[in-house]
C-alpha cells in the first residue's frame, strides 16, 4: 500500500476513534492529528484528507483552530488542560479562540473552566474576566461596547503603610464613582492588565468572531462549485486560500465567480463585509486598520449596503458581542 493511502488509512481511523461529539480528549487527539495533517501535507493533500474526514467543513475547520492552539502547550501542560475541558468541542473552540493556550491552561488550573463550562458561561467567563468594559457591573456600569475606546486619566493609588477596612473601600468606591459621575467619568476596579493588553486581547476575540462568519459565508460547498478555470487563474486549490487571500485576490475571485461587480454586494456583501472586519482586526498596521474601518462605512453607507448593515448588527446582536 503506497505511503500516501497508510496515512489516510490511519487518518480515517484516527477520525473513527476520537468522534468531535466524545469527550473533551478525544476532541483534542482528533483535533492534534487535523493541525499536525494541515502542517505535513500539501494544500492538495490535506483537502483530500478534510473530504475523507466525513466531517462538515465548519466542524473541521474549527478542530483544526483547536489543534493549532492546543498544540503550543508542552505534553504536561495538555494533558492537565484536557482533564478540565468540557466535552463539547464548539465550547473548546471558543475558548481556545478567545483565549491564549497560556491563560486558558492557567483557568483550568484555577477551576474557572471546568468539564461542566458550556459555551454561554464560557463566553461569560471571557467576557468578565478578560474583557471586564463589555459586562454589565452590579455597580450600574454602563455595558461596554467594541466601538468605546477609554484613556486611564488618573490612579488611586493606596500606600503600603495606609490601611483601609472593607467598608472605607467601598464608602471610597461609591463616592468615586458619584464625583466621576458629575463629570461623565467611569470608575474601573485595579485589573492587572495593561490597556495595551486588553484592546488586544479584544482585537483577537473580534478576529475569531469575523473569521468564523467569513468561513460560513464561504464554505466548501461554495468553493467546489466554482469555476475550476477561474480557481487557476488565481492560484486559488482550497477554500482556506481564499479565506486567506490578500483583499484584491479575494474580491476579484468572488466578482468572477458571481454575476460580475454589478451584483457584488447582492452575492457576496456579506463574505466582504466578514472579511474587511476579520482584516481590520488582524493587521497590525494603524494606518491599514484606520483604511479598513472607513472601507466598511463606506459599503454599509452605500443604496446596495442598507441590507448590509442591517445583516451586520443582527449578527453581532445574536452573537451577543454588541
Amino acid at each position: 500500500m503506497p505511503s500516501e493511502d497508510k496515512g489516510l488509512a490511519s487518518f480515517r481511523k484516527l477520525v473513527a476513534d476520537n468522534p468531535h461529539k466524545g469527550t473533551a480528549g478525544q476532541v483534542v487527539a482528533l483535533a492534534l492529528g487535523i493541525s499536525e495533517a494541515g502542517d505535513r501535507l500539501s494544500l492538495g493533500t490535506f483537502a483530500l484528507y478534510r473530504e475523507a474526514s466525513g466531517l462538515g467543513d465548519k466542524v473541521f475547520s474549527k478542530l483544526k483552530v483547536i489543534g493549532d492552539r492546543l498544540g503550543r502547550l508542552d505534553d504536561k501542560t495538555r494533558g492537565e488542560v484536557i482533564k478540565g475541558l468540557p466535552p463539547s468541542y464548539s465550547a473548546i473552540y471558543y475558548l481556545s479562540c478567545a483565549l491564549t493556550p497560556e491563560e486558558l491552561a492557567t483557568a483550568v488550573k484555577k477551576k474557572q473552566v471546568t468539564p461542566k463550562t458550556s459555551v454561554r458561561t464560557a463566553t461569560a467567563y471571557v467576557k468578565q474576566v478578560r474583557y471586564p468594559r463589555q459586562a454589565v457591573s452590579s455597580s450600574g456600569v454602563e455595558k461596554g461596547r467594541w466601538s468605546v475606546k477609554e484613556d486611564p486619566l488618573y490612579r488611586v493609588c493606596r500606600p503600603e503603610d495606609t490601611t483601609l477596612s472593607e467598608d472605607l473601600q467601598r464608602s471610597l468606591e461609591r463616592d468615586l464613582r458619584k464625583l466621576c459621575g458629575q463629570y461623565g467619568l467611569v470608575v474601573r476596579q485595579a485589573t492587572n492588565e495593561s490597556t495595551t493588553a486588553l484592546r488586544d486581547a479584544e482585537r483577537r476575540e473580534r478576529a475569531a468572531f469575523w473569521r468564523q462568519v467569513l468561513e460560513e459565508q464561504l464554505p466548501q460547498k461554495w468553493f467546489e462549485e466554482t469555476s475550476q478555470e477561474v480557481r487557476k487563474t488565481f492560484n486559488l486549490k482550497v477554500v482556506e486560500e481564499v479565506w486567506d487571500a490578500p483583499l484584491r485576490t479575494f474580491t476579484g475571485f468572488l466578482i468572477r465567480t458571481g454575476q460580475g461587480r454589478e451584483h457584488f454586494y447582492e452575492d457576496h456583501g456579506q463574505a466582504y463585509v466578514a472579511k474587511l472586519h476579520y482584516l481590520q482586526e488582524t493587521t497590525e498596521s494603524r494606518s491599514n486598520r484606520y483604511y479598513l474601518k472607513e472601507r466598511v462605512e463606506e459599503v454599509l453607507g452605500h443604496d446596495k449596503g442598507k441590507k448590509l448593515a442591517i445583516w451586520r448588527n443582527v449578527v453581532l446582536k445574536n452573537s451577543g458581542l454588541l
